[in-house]
């Protein structure tokens, strides 16, 4: 009886964590590009999958290592790339999905301590409209090399 109720008791501090999956969102295929020493922020992509039938929002996203973490998305806009914050985060429609990938909408990790390098594990929290929140594991890999102008 004891093991009973020390088991219900962990799961329940756990759901209540917010660490519980969010409910009908998948995250697959994460991962953050290793950044250079003296940089001051890196980049993060995942793709969600929205699996119930209404639309949900991610819209923050947390880890203790990181000073803070936006929502990012890059433009085209008169012949010059440009990369904007997403204060609204970003919607994943019902049924659908959304991807974060480099050119397009991304997670940015602000500050981290010690920069991401390449084969660790970071845990980010992401947080949805629903109040629902899920830990995704993000592999450092790393950066591509730059193209020739």
């Amino acid at each position: 009886m004891r093991v009973k109720a020390t088991l219900s008791f962990g799961l329940g501090l756990w759901m209540a964590s917010g660490l519980a999956a969010a409910e009908g969102i998948r995250a697959e295929g994460a991962w953050a590009r290793a950044m250079p020493p003296t940089a001051d922020a890196g980049g993060g992509f995942v793709t969600l999958y929205n699996d119930t039938d209404a639309p949900v929002r991610l819209i923050n996203a947390h880890n203790d290592r990181v000073d803070h973490m936006e929502i990012h998305t890059m433009t085209m806009e008169d012949g010059v790339m440009k990369m904007r914050r997403l204060p609204d985060g970003i919607e994943i429609p019902a049924q659908g999905k959304v991807e974060l990938k480099p050119g397009g909408e991304h997670l940015m990790f602000i500050k981290p301590n010690p920069v991401l390098t390449v084969g660790e594990t970071l845990k980010v929290e992401l947080e949805f409209s629903t109040g629902e929140r899920q830990a995704v594991s993000f592999e450092v890999k790393e950066r591509p090399p730059m193209a020739a102008h």
